[in-house]
């Protein structure tokens, strides 16, 4: 069974004017990097995109490969993984190539953190097939598997054709692929490829959490598989407040820069003192939750962003037990 694990999502950060001052900052975000695997935590996670709809605006993101080669070549324990890799942006030998490249560089810390794609407007403005992700990424997996796992790998599909395809003169240390699912079609994919989970929605409510959980552990079974065996991860937006009132305060604040109300905001996001969000943090690991990922929202009440993940680190963390 895999140990308990906490992680930390970098999230877009500069300097300076974004009109003038490249925003985000693989500079900025290298320096992050370097400063979560300092505090201890266990993995550094980041995303993939182009650019991100939500409520507050549109949310630009750093380059996937060049910030994650950048902090593996910087730092020597901290594990690195996507959060996630959308299937859509890039072919799988490619992905594959890449990724066992990373691998090497990172003498094996580099984790696959892989999903089908959500974002539809993004996938528009540059052109790739939304509609038919899932269908693609069917495909798309076994591919990447085998490249990954030193076959010879020869496919005809209807989004996907290879011929005698093969990587066998990349060596590189076993590459973890961990699907990022939500529903019964991803969840059978992810049971028969992956070697973890990544719980796709499921919001703050523990209920709801159980409920994604059940329906992965049945998937596993159908395939032979037991979820225990699974490294499971969850992402949790928290906002980690020193007491009761800044809490309130944090949390007051937060929705109104997302354009929610209270209760929309506490539905996706944790915002609450230590041992509020530990005891939260429990109950999503007695379901089964065994990575958790940190994503910590910046606010007025922390105006060093680093105050919080000394929070999580001190108060939070050790509070919660596998």
């Amino acid at each position: 069974m895999p140990s308990l694990a906490f992680g930390v999502h970098l999230i877009s950060r500069g300097e300076g004017d974004p009109a003038t001052t490249p925003f985000p900052s693989h500079k900025v975000m290298l320096e992050d990097g370097i400063r979560v695997e300092r505090l201890g935590f266990n993995a550094i996670w980041l995303p993939d995109h182009f650019y991100f709809e939500r409520p507050s605006g549109i949310e630009t993101f750093p380059d996937v490969w060049t910030l994650m080669t950048a902090i593996a070549v910087k730092t020597e324990k901290v594990k690195l993984g996507t959060n996630v890799i959308a299937a859509t942006f890039r072919h799988p030998a490619l992905l594959a190539k890449m990724f066992a490249a990373l691998q090497e560089l990172s003498n094996g810390r580099a984790i696959l953190g892989l999903g089908a794609g959500n974002q539809i407007n993004e996938h528009t403005a540059f052109g790739l097939d939304f509609p038919h992700r899932i269908g693609r990424f069917k495909e798309y997996l076994p591919i990447l598997t085998g490249l990954l796992n030193g076959e010879t790998v020869t496919f005809e599909g209807k989004y996907f054709q290879v011929a005698n395809a093969s990587l066998r003169t990349v060596v590189a240390p076993e590459v973890p692929l961990w699907i990022a699912s939500g529903g019964p079609q991803m969840f059978g994919l992810t049971a028969k490829y992956g070697s973890g989970w990544n719980m796709a929605g499921g919001g703050t409510d523990p209920a709801m959490v159980k409920e994604k959980y059940d329906g992965f552990a049945a998937a596993c079974a159908a395939a032979g598989k037991n979820v225990k065996d699974f490294e499971v991860c969850k992402m949790s937006f928290v906002g980690v407040a020193p007491d009761a009132a800044a809490a309130k305060a944090m949390a007051d604040e937060l929705a109104t820069a997302s354009n929610l109300t209270p209760e929309q905001l506490a539905g996706r996001m944790v915002v609450d003192t230590p041992d509020g969000i530990a005891q939260r943090l429990q109950a999503y690991t007695d379901i089964g939750v065994n990575h958790h990922i940190f994503s910590v929202a910046p606010t007025s009440q922390f105006p060093n962003y680093w105050d919080a993940f000394e929070l999580l680190t001190k108060d939070v963390m050790p509070r919660i037990k596998g």
